[in-house]
């Protein structure tokens, strides 16, 4: 008999095996919250039990979410192992573009901060405003229940034309896919002493200030391996100093399209020390519990003199 999945991973464990250091799936990971490091698995980390357990939509099948996330990510781990771990540009389908969108939007409605954000944090503005959708007022139901809906989906039109999936949920998955102007992949590969690192703040969103105050989302970032990180960048993100975005524009360069629009080619962009050093300081500061690597000797973490 089948046991139920208990460890829910709200950062896939297909991306964290890429920090391992040996076979046993280890990795390095640093807490926050004792300014210690230790050696842990993928399985221990970046998971809550039963996050994703939902008895009130599911009662027949209260790990359906878990399952059906499970089944996305082996689409999409296909993709990323065989392309976006690998050579110097990267070829995928209009369709696969669509799906990729979709998944790394996911990544920030199905993390433990905003089930908190929907559940335990829920300010009186925010439970007004869905109690049209939520009669009543159990937000991590509508959570949960429009969580089931969008990892069935397999792009932004899906979502738009769904039913049952809330009209300000559209909202949010409308923006983190396409944003105000539109985004694209950007893939940048490591040079130099220092790998990539990884937390539970995925992914950690780049912003800048308009003269009028509104903030913009520049990019957003994705570590897939020590070696390699996505970044999915605004349209127009190449006009912003780079003071502002740390990349110089041949880095945040648009991928190429053919000329019917279907298939898409990232080329991957080397980036060195300071950006490397730049992309981990953000990684670190936003996170939340904790951060994962797999060489102690090729990462910067500013922590206590005592950290062992």
């Amino acid at each position: 008999m089948n046991k139920e999945p208990i460890r829910h991973h709200y950062i896939p464990q297909f991306i964290l095996r890429n920090f391992c250091f040996d076979e046993e799936k280890r990795l390095y990971y640093f807490s926050k919250k004792t300014s210690k490091i230790c050696e842990r698995k993928t399985s221990e980390i970046f998971m809550v039990r039963n996050l994703y357990r939902d008895n009130i939509n599911n009662p027949d099948e209260p790990v359906k979410i878990e399952k059906d996330m499970a089944r996305f990510e082996s689409e999409v781990s296909k993709i990323i192992k065989e392309r976006f771990l690998k050579g110097n540009e990267i070829v995928i389908t209009l369709e696969e573009n669509e799906k990729l969108l979709l998944f790394f939007a996911l990544m920030g409605f199905r993390s433990i901060i905003t089930r908190n954000s929907f559940r335990d944090r829920a300010s009186e503005k925010t439970k007004a405003l869905y109690s049209h959708y939520q009669k009543d007022g159990n937000l991590s139901d509508l959570w949960k229940r429009n969580l089931g809906k969008l990892v069935n989906c397999r792009s932004l039109k899906e979502i738009l034309n769904h039913k049952e999936i809330d009209d300000p949920i559209k909202g949010f998955m409308y923006r983190d896919i396409v944003g105000l102007y539109g985004c694209y992949f950007v893939v940048v590969e490591r040079r130099g002493a220092f790998d990539f690192v990884i937390s539970d703040s995925y992914p950690t969103v780049i912003t800048g200030s308009m003269e009028n105050g509104l903030e913009l989302i520049l990019y957003s970032i994705f570590p897939i391996s020590p070696d390699r990180v996505i970044l999915i960048a605004a349209n127009g993100v190449t006009g912003a100093p780079q003071s502002v975005t740390v990349f110089d524009d041949e880095v945040l360069k648009r991928p190429k399209w053919n000329q019917n629009k279907k298939i898409i080619t990232i080329r991957v962009r080397k980036v060195y020390e300071k950006e490397v050093e730049y992309v981990n300081s953000v990684i670190i500061k936003e996170a939340h519990d904790g951060i994962a690597y797999r060489d102690k000797g090729r990462v910067r973490i500013a922590i206590s003199p005592n950290a062992k």
